[in-house]
């Protein structure tokens, strides 16, 4: 067999390991991902292990290697009840993790999706993505060199060489003289395994601003609430948008709480999907299954919960943008004030405010300050009594020296040395030192030396 033509090469830059040519994967596929954990009961493990034995047998009479565990550990869940009172569950935190199944020699690595043209990987449970997705070409098979439409194929690869294939499922008999697949290819297989009869969904698939819409009015009325954070009385936000994208009966009340949203929600589908299809730039793992998803027009059931995941994504997206901008024109307004040496007085608005230990064990706790004075940012740290009742938010003026000019993350900070609260003609509303003020800094003195506290302890308010 000829080295991968479906698996892109790197132009000598290296993909996560993966050395396309005598293809080989060097980065260990086994190593742990971030599992879905489910809160089960005593008697709900049970039955779950239950079924994972009766998974890994049908593996192992097929011929394939590798195995599933079950990790149970004991945890908790609270809640108030309708009547207010606070109720605690107890339960058992439960993951699934293993080993990726194996065929003489070859190790299933991931099943590869074919979404519009682009990959979606889907790995063993308990394996960490180790496949950049733009590097796989949907479609394509190594063993019979041949493209055409295939809703998905698989990529293996050779325990011994590292050689990394992508084989039709078609084609997997003659390459592995085995007529079937793995049992447990993916997480999705041994989470459907594991559902009860009945459930999910037969619908082909939906439009894909349909599902974005639903999924923004859902997390409007309800909250965003994973799969892995859903219990009895919060369902995943992904099987709600399941329920209001069907006909079924029962799920009138639930598309009457969804109505009222439903026409912004019409509008917010395109921008949210727009939005991700620029900002999520990823090569792998979640963002680059996702926007392949967002790239297609219909979403399948099988990658529903991932579509639905976008409107989570897009939220965390719009709050980094945002950080990252107020920073960016931060930049270009603030400077350092003064001179090293010179006193300097500077007005603006406390945004930190924290204690931190002293130089020894005997001495004072201090009050780390962080004023933001428009154009400039001033840092102080200082015993003085006065500091000690200033609190995030306050307006204040400070006159200092100026010790140092410093950057914190690209922002440009002027150190202050020796500050006092300045008086001014137009003072802004500030803390002011009372008479229980002088008294308690008076007998700072004359205190007993304490033990420090934790340098990140704010300042009581």
């Amino acid at each position: 067999m000829a080295a991968s033509a479906s698996v892109r090469g790197s132009g000598g830059r290296g993909v996560r390991g993966l050395l396309v040519g005598a293809v080989r994967v060097d980065a260990d596929p086994t190593s742990p991902a971030v599992p879905t954990v489910w809160f089960l009961t005593g008697e709900e493990v049970a039955a779950t292990r239950a079924k994972l034995a009766n998974l890994q047998a049908r593996a192992i009479k097929k011929g394939f290697t590798g195995h599933l565990e079950l990790v149970a550990t004991p945890a908790t869940r609270s809640y108030s009840s309708a009547g207010g009172l606070p109720v605690t569950v107890h339960g058992f935190d439960v993951t699934v993790t293993g080993e990726p199944p194996r065929y003489q020699g070859w190790r299933f690595v991931a099943a590869v999706d074919s979404v519009d043209g682009k990959a979606v990987l889907r790995y063993p449970p308990g394996t960490a993505p180790t496949v950049a997705n733009d590097r796989v070409r949907p479609g394509e098979c190594d063993h019979c060199h041949t493209t055409r439409l295939r809703r998905s194929t698989v990529l293996v690869a050779h325990d011994d060489t590292g050689r990394l294939l992508q084989v039709g499922r078609s084609c997997l008999k003659d390459f592995l003289g085995h007529s079937s697949l793995p049992v447990f290819l993916t997480d999705d297989d041994v989470t459907a395994h594991l559902r009860p009869t009945g459930a999910g969904s037969a619908v082909a698939g939906w439009d894909t601003d349909t599902v974005l819409a639903y999924a923004w009015a859902a997390v409007t009325a309800f909250g965003w609430t994973p799969t892995s954070a859903a219990d009895s009385r919060r369902p995943p936000t992904r099987d709600l948008v399941r329920d209001a994208l069907g006909h079924d009966a029962h799920t009138q009340d639930l598309r009457a709480v969804l109505a009222p949203h439903l026409a912004e929600a019409v509008g917010q589908a395109p921008v949210i999907r727009a939005a991700l299809l620029a900002g999520l730039t990823a090569t792998s793992g979640y963002e680059a299954n996702l926007t392949a998803v967002l790239r297609c027009d219909q979403v399948e059931a099988r990658h529903l919960g991932l579509a639905v995941s976008a409107i989570a994504a897009h939220q965390r997206l719009h709050i980094q943008q945002e950080r990252a901008a107020a920073v960016e024109q931060a930049r270009t307004v603030v400077d350092h004030a003064g001179v090293v040496g010179e006193r300097v007085t500077l007005t603006g608005t406390v945004t930190t405010a924290l204690r931190v230990d002293g130089y020894t064990y005997h001495s004072p706790d201090q009050v780390l300050l962080i004023i933001d004075a428009g154009t400039a940012v001033a840092k102080t740290t200082t015993t003085a009594a006065w500091a000690y009742h200033v609190k995030v938010g306050d307006q204040i003026t400070v006159t200092g020296t100026v010790k140092a000019h410093t950057e914190w993350r690209g922002l440009k900070q002027t150190v202050l040395t020796r500050p006092k609260p300045t008086d001014d003609p137009n003072p802004p509303t500030q803390p002011t030192l009372t008479d229980d003020g002088l008294h308690r800094a008076q007998q700072l003195s004359h205190e007993p030396a304490h033990q420090p506290h934790s340098r990140t302890r704010p300042v009581p308010r």
